[in-house]
């Protein structure tokens, strides 16, 4: 087929010509007059065509939609210039720092010009602006402007904790060892090796106690690992981990941050270099804060008491939770008794109940000379006595100095301890209780056991006389 009969075709069809009925072909005419004289044949708009320009329509509306509820919805930038201008302007007198306050909300607005043109919203606002001025006789060829730095983003709920919670739980871990459960349980324990201090949805905490050099059985905190667990929202998705060990008490985290979070959630305060530092977990109200005195360490940590107990296992060994098992425990008051009358104190076997009696070994220091050391620092009740015990045993003034710091941390952390500590400086209780000794050997035998010792004797010497009589 050539090329003139493919046209010739093409000419015949007028469905060809037409294609997708872009234009149509002219209608009759039925008018008066002769065909064609004075009215034009009109070009129709195709069916596909007309489907066409609806859709860009429908498009360019969607967009004009879309742009006026974004300008509706974020003032187009204008509106942190009218909370910043009204937030400064509050309280203050001074003329000439209240233009320089307008200038400056005048020239926040203008920087939004481009993207606001249009918009009612800020035409009301320059406006209010240029009012201002008015208002204040503000001289509008003077240029200076208060430098105002934007606040920072709001914290979001889930990130901060509500601060009406009046619930909180303290646990306080010091000396050789002494121990304040958050059920407000004052122990003395063994504890030799690694123990968990708590272990929930939020926190995992051990600490590390090992023999004080000098001594038999004197144990303290010679490292502490505290794991802050993910929160994608908050700080990370990843754990944050925090390493002491003795004679090292790092200023950040193990991967070099002190804050992680966007709202600072998670922070590393060095409040001391190498002797205080305090971790706060905002997202969560809690606090940890550990000390070095000496070789040793302190710990305390102030919690929420509602998320304490989340995610804790049912057989779990925390510490501050659950104290000290009873086979860890120490009688301390008895130990406190003996070592006013003995120089050496005797090996005793568990007691009857579970806890422990504090095996031989010399005290160190005089219990009186102890008892004056630790009433000089101002201790009082448990701390007091908790002094005391770790002078005599191990003779190392740091440890009155970590009681010290212990006591000045709970307080801090929960103020009201402070009216409910108990005022004792006194071991007269604990000596009535358990009697007085007879050191004359080492075995430190009760003297409160002599009548049985002679009862037995006088009824010896009864049957005797009496079997000797017959």
């Amino acid at each position: 087929m050539d090329i003139v009969t493919s046209q010739r075709r093409v000419q015949a069809d007028p469905r060809t010509a037409e294609g997708c009925g872009l234009f149509s072909q002219p209608a009759e005419w039925k008018g008066m007059g002769p065909s064609g004289s004075s009215k034009p044949p009109s070009i129709a708009i195709s069916s596909c065509f007309g489907y066409f320009l609806f859709f860009v329509w429908a498009f360019l509306i969607s967009i004009s939609v879309e742009a006026m509820q974004t300008a509706l919805r974020d003032g187009c930038g204008t509106e942190s210039c009218s909370i910043i201008y009204v937030d400064h302007k509050t309280g203050i007198d001074d003329h000439e720092v209240l233009c320089r306050l307008v200038r400056t909300f005048n020239n926040c607005l203008l920087q939004n010009a481009n993207n606001c043109d249009g918009y009612l919203m800020y035409k009301a606002l320059r406006k209010y602006a240029d009012s201002e001025g008015d208002k204040y006789n503000c001289n509008k060829s003077d240029t200076r402007v208060e430098p105002i730095s934007k606040g920072p983003d709001p914290v979001p709920a889930l990130c901060d904790y509500p601060s009406h919670d009046p619930s909180f739980k303290l646990c306080v871990l010091f000396g050789d060892p002494h121990l304040k459960t958050f059920n407000e349980e004052f122990q003395t324990c063994k504890v030799k090796g690694t123990w968990p201090l708590l272990d929930n949805d939020y926190l995992t905490i051990q600490v590390t106690n090992n023999e004080v050099e000098g001594t038999l059985e004197a144990t303290a905190i010679s490292k502490l690992t505290v794991i802050v667990k993910g929160n994608p929202e908050c700080t990370s998705k990843d754990f944050q981990t925090y390493l002491a060990f003795t004679n090292s008490l790092p200023g950040t985290f193990e991967d070099g941050r002190v804050v992680v979070g966007k709202y600072n959630s998670l922070e590393l305060i060095e409040v001391d270099p190498g002797r205080h530092v305090e971790i706060h977990i905002r997202y969560i109200k809690t606090t940890v804060v550990i000390r070095q005195i000496g070789r040793y360490f302190t710990f305390s940590i102030n919690m929420p008491e509602k998320l304490i107990s989340q995610g804790i296992k049912s057989d779990g060994l925390d510490l501050c939770v659950r104290g000290c098992p009873q086979s860890e425990l120490i009688n301390y008051k008895e130990v406190l008794a003996k070592q006013k009358f003995c120089n050496i104190l005797a090996t005793e076997p568990a007691q009857a109940d579970g806890t422990l009696v504090q095996p031989v070994s010399r005290p160190q220091i005089p219990r009186s000379k102890a008892e004056e050391i630790c009433k000089s620092a101002k201790l009082v009740g448990f701390f007091f006595e908790s002094c005391v015990f770790d002078l005599v045993t191990t003779g190392d003034q740091n440890f009155a100095s970590a009681a010290v710091s212990a006591v000045q941390d709970a307080v801090h952390l929960q103020p009201s301890l402070a009216n409910n500590m108990s005022n004792r400086t006194s071991l007269d209780t604990y000596d009535r209780m358990y009697g007085t000794y007879d050191c004359n050997n080492s075995s430190c035998i009760q003297s409160n056991t002599l009548p049985h010792h002679y009862f037995f004797i006088v009824l010896l010497c009864v049957l005797t006389r009496l079997l000797c009589t017959r």
